[in-house]
């Protein structure tokens, strides 16, 4: 018996072992980075079991024919945008934004800052009250709870009422909404769609390469888009209290770029291509100058990352960013630590309180990078802060879903308003004035924290390029 046990254990552990390399060799090939390659590797070797089954679930996928096929069906729907495309516009600022964008400068727009959940709700639901002919909608996280009931309930009466009603969601299986909640918008004529990424071996179970964006287009005049999901968390029902975060209505021209990119989402989810907007159709409503930026990890050119060097550049006096998490990849790192060196007043507003403790700690690992060369790292304390917004000099702002970590640069889709102008960089100041006075400087080095939190913050950072 005792020699039958070891022959068993013999063969189980050979078995592992084999997976373990094919697993660590698969990582090495797919991988967008080295430093993913390298975490994963890692994490395979001294866990050979835990790894590799980490590694198939949330690692492993076919990203090159994704990328491909992707890539593709983008392409199919912006070179057919001619209308788009052919907008003009003067020189810009934002001329930079626009290459890594693969769309030209809008002119003519306006935005409205809507501050935390029950301004951009109410802001939300008066727009698409009065929608006739068309409703488009892409959220991250729908909650079954009361934000998420009233907006379902909206968009009920809205398709019945014969608006055409377009809703996109990224949800995993069995911890999505309940069957219920689906059929009663699909019962009412609501058109339903979950978005997809590359093939798995493990089915549709995927934490990289998700759907991050917020977005809502009324009859392709008015958009929404920022860092607010549907749930009762940013209307203060939280342990956690109420959630920091902004979003913002935009009219004008770039609403047809916004647009866009939802048609570009529905058409991957469901290979149904969409009526697009006619660009002639969207009158100047303001004097901002605006493009709507979608980093896709289906592009070779890592635009998530690109934006945040991009800011980097372009900043003269000032760089303000606020974000969830921060875990930089090296080039943004070093983008946002040469700008402090010129001599720009950098400032990184990140939460005090942490809703995933990894990414949390990762942080706190890169603050002394930013510290070390005159950048300012700043903890919102009342509650969390899930907010993703930026500030360059006096005339550029930012608002849209990108984190300033490894996932948003590289692995997720997302989306924001890169806006030039006077009134829109005022009024994304007084709001991070605000933010800023309830808030706490960073002023103690890693080195000084207790050792648990030394130790947490460095095997987290390890861990940075796979969170």
């Amino acid at each position: 018996m005792t020699e039958f046990s070891t022959i068993t254990n013999g063969i189980i552990a050979i078995a592992i072992g084999a997976l373990s390399l094919v697993a660590s060799y698969r990582a090495l090939l797919t991988s967008r980075t080295p430093q993913g390659a390298v975490g994963w590797i890692l994490l395979i070797v001294l866990l050979p079991l835990v790894g590799t089954l980490f590694y198939l679930v949330f690692g492993y996928a076919d990203y090159k024919r994704f990328a491909r096929d992707r890539h593709l069906s983008d392409a199919a729907l912006l070179d057919d945008a001619e209308e788009a495309r052919a907008i003009p516009a003067g020189p810009s600022r934002l001329s930079s934004f626009a290459r890594i964008a693969r769309l030209p400068v809008t002119e003519g727009n306006d935005m409205a800052l809507l501050i935390d959940g029950h301004a951009t709700f109410d802001a939300l639901h008066a727009a698409i009250r009065m929608a006739t002919s068309r409703v488009m909608v892409q959220f991250y996280t729908i909650e079954d709870d009361t934000v998420g009931q009233a907006f379902r309930d909206l968009l009920i009466e809205r398709a019945r009422a014969g608006v055409e009603v377009l809703l996109l969601h990224d949800e995993l299986p069995f911890f999505g909404l309940p069957r219920a909640f689906k059929q009663s918008l699909k019962d009412a004529g609501v058109h339903i769609s979950r978005t997809k990424g590359p093939t798995r071996l493990l089915g549709p179970f995927q934490l990289n390469y998700r759907n991050h964006r917020k977005l809502v287009v009324v009859d392709d005049t008015v958009a929404f888009t920022g860092g607010i999901n549907l749930s009762k968390a940013y209307i203060g029902q939280s342990a956690m209290g109420p959630w920091r975060d902004t979003f913002a209505r935009f009219h004008g021209p770039v609403v047809t770029q916004l647009a866009l990119h939802f048609i570009s989402d529905w058409r991957w989810a469901t290979n149904e291509d969409l009526r697009q907007p006619a660009t002639s159709a969207q009158p100047h409503a303001g004097t901002l100058k605006a493009v709507a930026l979608a980093p896709s990890p289906a592009e070779e050119t890592a635009a998530g990352n690109l934006f945040f060097i991009a800011l980097a550049h372009a900043a003269q006096k000032r760089l303000w960013i606020s974000t969830p998490y921060f875990a930089p990849d090296r080039d943004v790192l070093t983008a946002l630590r040469f700008a402090a060196l010129r001599g720009v007043d950098l400032k990184v507003l990140v939460p005090c309180n942490a809703d995933h403790y990894l990414t949390h700690f990762a942080g706190m690992a890169y603050f002394d990078d930013l510290r070390s060369v005159g950048g300012e790292v700043w903890s919102y304390l009342p509650a969390f802060l899930h907010q993703k917004v930026a500030l360059v000099d006096d005339d550029l702002a930012s608002v849209g879903s990108i984190n300033l970590d490894i996932r948003s640069g590289l692995l997720n889709f997302e989306v924001t308003v890169v806006a030039e102008g006077a009134s829109a960089a005022a009024a994304v100041e007084e709001m991070l004035r605000t933010d800023l006075g309830n808030a706490s400087r960073v002023d103690i080095d890693l080195e000084d924290r207790p050792l648990v939190t030394r130790m947490a913050a460095r095997v987290a950072r390890l861990m940075a390029p796979v969170l």
